[in-house]
Formats: C-alpha cells, sequence, structure tokens
C-alpha cells in the first residue's frame, strides 16, 4: 500500500473522504472543490436537505460517477472532537469504503484555519496527519490470506491544501505505524502451525537484514550458555525448540536515550501440565502478540530513524504439554541466579519475561519497557478496551499513560506494592510463579520487577486488548495491534 500527501488540485482518488460538524454551516476547501465536481448538489444535500446532521460517525454517500465516490462523514459537536473520537470516525469509514473493491482512497486533512468547518483546538497539523493514516489503515484492515478475497486499497491520498513539513513528518509516523500494526496484527492472525519459534526467528533475521539492523538469534544451545534456564524450561515440551531474538538499531549520531523492548513470545500455549480448556485454548496462538508488536514496531522506527538507539528482545517458545514439560513443583533458576518454584506451569510467560529482562540488564539501556499478554486478572479488573501498565517509575509510567492518550489508546495504572510478595512465598525457593486469583495483575507485577535492575522499567498488560473476539468502534475482532501507536510515539518523544 502506498502513502502519498496530495494538494486539493492533484489529488486522483476514486473515493474522497471530508467530515463536516454537527449543525454546522462552514465548508472545509476539500468539501468546496467536491461541491464544484457536483454542480452545487453537495451543499444542497448537505446543508439544504440535512442528508446529514454531522453527528459522531454519519456518513453520506454520493456517487459523482460509477468510479468516482464522495463520503461526507460526521464528526459531532466542534467542541468535543478528541484524538479519540476522531480516530474511531476514521476507522468506521474505513470498514465501509472497504467493502467497495476502491483501489484509491483520498481523504480530507482537517487543517486548523478560522474559516473552516475543521478547526482542531486540541491536536496539530502533524497529529491530525499521524491519526488519519493510521486509523483509515486500521479500519481497512482484514487478515485475508485464507480467504478468496482480493479487494485491498492500493493507495491512500491524504488532501491538504498546502503540504507542510509538519504534515509530512505526521504524514511519514502515520505511515509507518500503520504498517507496524499490519505487520503485527497478520503475524498474530497466522495459525501457530506456521508460527513457530524459528518462524518468527526467522522473519526477525530478515527485518535485520532489510534495515541493516545488528541481529543476535540464539538457539536452544545458546540459550542454555547464557543461562536463561527459567526460560528454557516451559519451551521444553514441545518439539518446536526456543528461539531467543536480539535486534539492535542504532542512529547515526549519538543516540538520545537507549531503550530495550521486551515483547512476550509464546507463539501457542496450552497451559502445559496445568492444561486449559478447550475454549480458553482456541485464541493462544495470540500469546506472542508482543513479540510481534516489538518486531512491527523495530521496522517503524528503522524507517523514521529517530536519534535513539532500540533494542529489540523476545524469548520465543511453545508451552506444550507431553512426557517433556516442565512440571509443577520444579524448581528453575532464573540468569540472575533467582529462583522460581513452578506453582502453575500456565503463569508461564513471567518466567520467560525473567530472562528476557535479565539479559536487558546486561545492555546498559535508559529504559526498559515490556509488553505481554500476561494475566487473565487484568481482563476481570479493565475489560477488553483498557491496558494495565505497571513499573518502577512514575515519571515513566505518567510519560507513557499521557502518550497513549495522544495515541488513542486507553490505559489505567495498576499498583506494584511490596506487600504482594507475600503472595509468592515459597519454602523452596526465592518466589513462586503465582499467588492466587487475587491481585493477579499486579503479583505478576512485581514477580517481574525482581528480575530487573533498571530504574525505569515499564509492563504493559495487554491480555485483555490484544486480541478481541468481538469488534469494537475502531478495530474488527481478532488482533488489534494494541499499543504500537504508544510505544512508537513514546519512543520518538
Amino acid at each position: 500500500m502506498k502513502f502519498l500527501t496530495k494538494t486539493i488540485e492533484n489529488y486522483e482518488a476514486d473515493a474522497v473522504i471530508c467530515f463536516v460538524y454537527e449543525n454546522s454551516q462552514n465548508q472545509s476547501p476539500l468539501f468546496k472543490k467536491l461541491n464544484e465536481q457536483t454542480n452545487n448538489e453537495l451543499k444542497k444535500q448537505i446543508f439544504e436537505y440535512k442528508s446529514i446532521k454531522g453527528s459522531v460517525n454519519e456518513v453520506f454517500k454520493y456517487s459523482i460517477n460509477e468510479n468516482k465516490k464522495i463520503f461526507i462523514c460526521g464528526l459531532g459537536k466542534k467542541e468535543e472532537l478528541t484524538r479519540k473520537t476522531f480516530s474511531q470516525v476514521i476507522a468506521n469509514i474505513g470498514r465501509i469504503i472497504k467493502s467497495l473493491n476502491t483501489k484509491s482512497i483520498g481523504i480530507e486533512l482537517i487543517e486548523n484555519k478560522s474559516d473552516c468547518s475543521c478547526v482542531l483546538n486540541n491536536f496539530n497539523l502533524e497529529d491530525a496527519a499521524k491519526i488519519t493514516l493510521t486509523a483509515l489503515r486500521i479500519g481497512l484492515y482484514e487478515f485475508t490470506k485464507y480467504l478468496n478475497k482480493n479487494n485491498e486499497v492500493e493507495t491512500i491520498e491524504l488532501i491538504c491544501e498546502n503540504i507542510t513539513p509538519e504534515i509530512e513528518k505526521g504524514a511519514q509516523i502515520g505511515a509507518y505505524t500503520s504498517f507496524a500494526m499490519k505487520f503485527a496484527k497478520d503475524l498474530v492472525n497466522e495459525s501457530a502451525q506456521i508460527v513457530t519459534p524459528c518462524y518468527v526467528a526467522k522473519i526477525a533475521q530478515e527485518i535485520a537484514n532489510e534495515h541493516k539492523l545488528q541481529a543476535k538469534i540464539y538457539d536452544k544451545k545458546e540459550i542454555k550458555e547464557t543461562k536463561m534456564n527459567a526460560f528454557l524450561a516451559v519451551g521444553q515440551g514441545s518439539v518446536n525448540e526456543p528461539k531467543f531474538i536480539h535486534l539492535t538499531y542504532k542512529p547515526e549520531s549519538t543516540p538520545r536515550k537507549k531503550v530495550a523492548l521486551i515483547g512476550k513470545g509464546i507463539t501457542f500455549d496450552a497451559g502445559g501440565m496445568n492444561i486449559k480448556p478447550a475454549t480458553s485454548m482456541l485464541t493462544m496462538k495470540s500469546d506472542m502478540t508482543g513479540a510481534a508488536s516489538v518486531l512491527g514496531i523495530m521496522q517503524a522506527i528503522a524507517k523514521i530513524k529517530p536519534d535513539i538507539e532500540l533494542h529489540v528482545i523476545s524469548a520465543l517458545c511453545e508451552n506444550m504439554t507431553s512426557g517433556s514439560a516442565y512440571k509443577q513443583g520444579d524448581v528453575l533458576t532464573a540468569m540472575n541466579g533467582k529462583t522460581i518454584e513452578v506453582d502453575n506451569t500456565d503463569a508461564e510467560g513471567r518466567i520467560t519475561l525473567a530472562d528476557a529482562l535479565c539479559y536487558a540488564d546486561k545492555l546498559n539501556v535508559d529504559e526498559v519497557i515490556d509488553i505481554a499478554t500476561l494475566t487473565g486478572a487484568v481482563i476481570v479488573s479493565l475489560g477488553h478496551n483498557i491496558t494495565g501498565v505497571l513499573g518502577n517509575n512514575q515519571e515513566q509510567i505518567n510519560k507513557f499513560i499521557e502518550t497513549s492518550k495522544e495515541s488513542c489508546e486507553n490505559t489505567w495504572q495498576m499498583p506494584i506494592l511490596d506487600e504482594l510478595k507475600d503472595n509468592l512465598k515459597s519454602e523452596i525457593a526465592d518466589f513462586k510463579n503465582t499467588g492466587g486469583r487475587n491481585a493477579g495483575t499486579s503479583t505478576a507485577g512485581w514477580f517481574l520487577s525482581n528480575f530487573t535492575k533498571s530504574k525505569k522499567w515499564l509492563h504493559l498488560d495487554i491480555a485483555g486488548t490484544a486480541y478481541i473476539d468481538k469488534s469494537n468502534r475502531e478495530t474488527l475482532s481478532g488482533a488489534t495491534g494494541v499499543m504500537i501507536r504508544s510505544l512508537i510515539n513514546y519512543l520518538l518523544k
């Protein structure tokens, strides 16, 4: 898919999206141009016949001819427009257009002008461009590999009066962010029979080759040599051997900051010896969403080329049950020498992340962030629309939560209290890997905090938001690509 910025005079798209506010008589420059092409019929339909009032997600379709179509989308009351609402409106119209077999879409960039119906007081042109392109591709997304469909949009044109560096920058970030989200969603939606640790490791190496990144892909023997024995234990019940990936992006200049980004990489989670019920296992191909997300983010960062150093890490394995699987009561030794009594083999993600966090300690980075489908408890607490945020540095947490709001994503801070260690007491090891149902997300966060020395460590629990059974206001059912927007914007700040 190509992303282009076009002026009102030279756009070429077959389908054009324009916006109006509720009960507003003002017209944007693009609306005026489209009205001329319809011999004033568009203005009559909107402002005289009231074919659309402009309420949120209201859509009016007008066909100039068989190939050229106009979509007028309502944004609601001007003073109530938020980034989140704006993103949802665009994603909604993307879904509508997707069914029309349109090859090219032009979408209006809402501009900050006092004489324009589209005046934004709460975000600038760069933000508008970024949100517009990302949200449109979210709406257009569909996993069609195994369906007899071929209705992919080939080109998206961002239409504005004057193309400024600010707009170009926002469009670039929006385009690469949308690619990162599509990459991650495709990988998560693919079946686990294909997406094995070896398969993901191969993709990681290809990414490194394409973008000239440093890459280290560890096999089982090398993982053992680095003493990541906790991680190794989780994968020992599967015929598919584990892999550990580490990709590094370095800028040409001295990096402003160095960040390690860790993605949980359980390519299929059967629960191990504590096997999951069949219904709970159905979507467990999505337990590697963290790994897919960080690989997507790395590609966006390699394209945008900011002045940061980024390390992408994932411990990849399958959590299966077999004669060689790890068992309840086993005692595992992590890379940092701390011991873990296995209370439940289905709490495997935190065990793999423990070694990944220890590995990140050796990289001399300023910040460590991990993203993981970690606990069912976060779904009970926050549902399927809010990501849990935990960490050991309040300034970092505040900055990320603010960035997530700007990125049209929902987050909520969960506590990590020292008292939670009582939930994980073990008679034979430093801790157990689970502490019961109560405060499950925070307890898991406390467990992870014991395996990082970083003074700026952030943990994102996406168990409820990574993969959804029912479509929401913005995203279709299946993989969502959650937190990719927020993480890219956070890294760029």
